[in-house]
């Protein structure tokens, strides 16, 4: 019985280690880090204000930055669902400046509209994928 349980550790331990070993050298022949998409976008709110949109989306998260008129960059986060629908929050200096609902089109581009923070006032958005 003895060297049953002898035998059951070494093996319990011979495992571990070749799994262990096994796991290092994948992630050292990979050679590198996954890095998510980014997707760049320009246009306008209501078909006048010049706007920037950078976005990375991990499964039903999107975030990025929204450079604005006055050239201001501020953060965004938010969801999109499967039908490609998002609702992203805008942050200026840590605080809520505007709401994004809007959907990505079959092309690509982005639509909806931006509404400030409050929800009292609302404008119509259109972006296309820019270069880098």
């Amino acid at each position: 019985m003895k060297w049953f349980a002898g035998i059951l550790i070494v093996a319990v331990m011979t495992a571990h280690l070749t799994l262990g070993r096994n796991m290092n050298m994948h992630e050292q022949k990979l050679g590198y880090e996954k890095k998510l998409p980014t997707m760049n976008y320009e246009g306008t709110i209501n078909g006048k204000y010049f706007f920037k949109m950078v976005l990375t989306r991990e499964d039903n998260i999107l975030s990025g930055t929204l450079v604005n008129t006055y050239k201001k960059e501020n953060e965004v986060y938010g969801t999109i669902d499967d039908e490609d629908s998002f609702v992203l929050t805008e942050y200026e200096d840590g605080q809520k400046a505007g709401v994004l609902e809007g959907r990505i089109m079959q092309g690509g581009e982005l639509k909806g509209t931006w509404s400030t923070s409050d929800g009292k006032k609302w404008f119509p958005f259109f972006l296309i994928k820019a270069a880098h």
